[in-house]
This record gives structure tokens, sequence and C-alpha cells, in this order.
């Protein structure tokens, strides 16, 4: 429970401080442009679709790799870590996919005070799916790098397909063209696949550094 407290209060709260420096300077790049063409796109939309996610990716990276040696260190057991990995994955999505969706409406505000075109944009939910993906994906390669080195490339193509589900939810974040069709015919169900696949990126992590040895690092 401690390691949770401290995962939280520590990368939660990093976290919303560069969402409200990135929020502030896409809205001055978007005034910035203005100035010599109309507006037409969404630069916060930009930003959570293709900028966002790989942030939450260096999390899990980071929680793991960087997070998890200092509190074995500490006389933390590794299982009772990675408990803890789990639940703050959930809380620093949700919490991302929240200030996400706050600069949306801010955004959206100025949009329509400006005369300006909106893009649209995933729901809630979808956004806190794709973050919570990302970042448990995260969390599972930095665990196959650290556990078996360059043989944690295999894990990489694994935690792709996990996240490329995540994409049909959010507009803007990339086509995938060979599956055009497959949005359609799930629905709503991708909600449900990208739950999944957040679930099967915490079971890889969990199988791997379970009972993975901690190198001491050089400092």
């Amino acid at each position: 429970m401690k390691i949770f407290r401290l995962l939280t209060a520590s990368l939660v709260l990093f976290s919303a401080m560069v969402a409200a420096g990135v929020f502030v300077f896409a809205l001055v790049v978007t005034f910035a442009v203005s100035a010599f063409r109309g507006i037409e796109i969404s630069a916060w939309n930009l930003v959570i679709a293709q900028i966002a996610r790989w942030y939450l990716l260096f999390v899990g990276v980071y929680v793991i790799h960087n997070v998890l040696p200092i509190a074995v260190a500490h006389g933390r057991t590794r299982r009772e870590f990675l408990a803890a990995t789990a639940g703050f994955t959930v809380v620093v999505a949700a919490a991302m996919a929240l200030l996400a969706w706050l600069g949306f409406v801010v955004e959206g505000g100025l949009y329509a005070l400006m005369d300006w075109r909106a893009d649209e944009h995933g729901s809630l939910a979808g956004i806190f799916l794709m973050f919570l993906v990302w970042c448990g994906v995260g969390a599972f390669i930095a665990a196959a790098f650290d556990r078996f080195g360059a043989g944690g490339l295999l894990s990489v193509p694994i935690g792709l397909v996990l996240v490329v589900t995540t994409g049909v939810l959010i507009p803007g974040s990339g086509e995938l063209p060979f599956i055009r069709t497959i949005p359609a015919v799930l629905g709503t169900g991708w909600y449900a696949v990208s739950l999944l696949a957040w679930l099967v990126a915490l079971a890889g992590t969990w199988a791997i550094a379970r009972d993975m040895p901690i190198r001491a690092r050089a400092a």
C-alpha cells in the first residue's frame, strides 16, 4: 500500500504538471499559427492521440526499470511492488484521461469563441483505455529488457499488437488500412478488447518480473 501511495503521489502529480505545461504550449502554438492561416485541427487532440500515449509508455518503463530496483533494495518484495504497479497504472491513466478531457473542454470553448474548427476526439473511456494499455505495455517491455537483455526485443511486437487495439477508439491516432472494417464490426466491443490488452500486459509483466534478479547499476 505504501508503494502505491508513493508512486501515485509522485508520478501522478508530475504527470499533471507535464500535461498542464503541454496544454499551455499547444494553445500558444495554435494562436501563433492562427496569425498566418486558419485553424483546421485541434492541437490538443494531436497531443493526446499521438504524443501523450508515448509519455504513458515511458511512465510504465520508468516504474519497472527505475523504481522497482529501488523498492527491492529497500526491502519491498517484487510481488508487492507489481501489485502496487497494477493499481498505479489505473490511477495514472484515469488522472491523465480526466486532464485530457478537461483540455478538450477548455480548447473547445476557445475554438468556439474564435470560430475555429475543432477535430472530433475520442471518448473519455477510450482515452483512459489507451493510456492504460500504453502504460501497462511500457511496464511489460521494461521488464522483458531488464530480465532478458537483448532478448527483450521479442516483447516489442507483442506490445505493438496490444497497443494497436486502442487506436481504433481514438480519432487521429493513426490509420490501420488492413483492418478498417473491423471497428464497425466490433463497435463498443473494442473497449473490452483494450481492457483485455491491458490485462495481458499486466500478466506478462507479472510473469517476467515476479522473480526477476535485480542487477546493481553503476553510479
